[in-house]
């Protein structure tokens, strides 16, 4: 059985615009694929809150993104909101490191929360509390925010995704004993990725 790696971030709005295709491939291939993710990392040494052209050109870019599609945006922002991807990437890998599985519901709950709710999702106290949708007492996200093991596994990951030439979100990686390849590069519906999917499996297979 050959892996997929999804590689996306919770900023990212085309990774938000083919989740739902990630999520139908992974039902329709679950005897057939094992899905992963691997976090991408987005603007991660921004320090200063998007100014007025910013959320411009993100507003274009997400109503392209809802317009191919049909992803759910709500075309607003958090006031004074730093778009810099890394405490997200590491209240997922903190999950990951819980569950020991890929944090795929997490994601798209801080995805929906961002894009389609306007969240503020690099606030700690907000990524407890959904921490504590999924099970978590108060508090404990918050704490593990400052591991830098986290941190550290999570610029490694950025890192990875990165030597795969997958700068564009999302992609695709396949991988089987231990070799990985990119698969794919940019966005895809459900059945597209399927039959891509399925296709890297039986070139792969005995």
């Amino acid at each position: 059985m050959i892996k997929a790696l999804v590689v996306t971030d919770p900023m990212c709005s085309w990774c938000w615009g083919m989740a739902n295709a990630v999520e139908e491939a992974a039902h329709e291939l679950v005897d057939e694929i094992e899905f992963d993710l691997l976090l991408g990392g987005i603007n991660t040494h921004a320090t200063q809150p998007i100014g007025d052209y910013g959320r411009r050109l993100l507003m274009k870019i997400w109503r392209e993104v809802a317009e191919v599609t049909g992803q759910n945006f709500g075309f607003r922002l958090p006031e004074e909101f730093v778009y810099n991807s890394q405490l997200p990437c590491v209240a997922l890998e903190a999950i990951r490191r819980r569950t020991g599985l890929a944090p795929f519901g997490f994601l798209h709950r801080l995805q929906q929360g961002l894009f389609a709710g306007a969240e503020n999702i690099n606030d700690p106290l907000l990524l407890d509390a959904i921490a504590v949708e999924f099970g978590w007492r108060p508090g404990e996200l918050q704490q593990e925010l400052t591991d830098e093991t986290l941190h550290g596994a999570v610029r490694e990951q950025f890192a990875v995704s990165r030597s795969y030439g997958t700068n564009a979100l999302p992609a695709v990686l396949v991988e089987e004993a231990g070799q990985r390849r990119l698969l794919l590069g940019g966005y895809a519906d459900s059945a597209m990725l399927i039959e891509l999917l399925r296709a890297a499996n039986g070139q792969q297979q005995p």
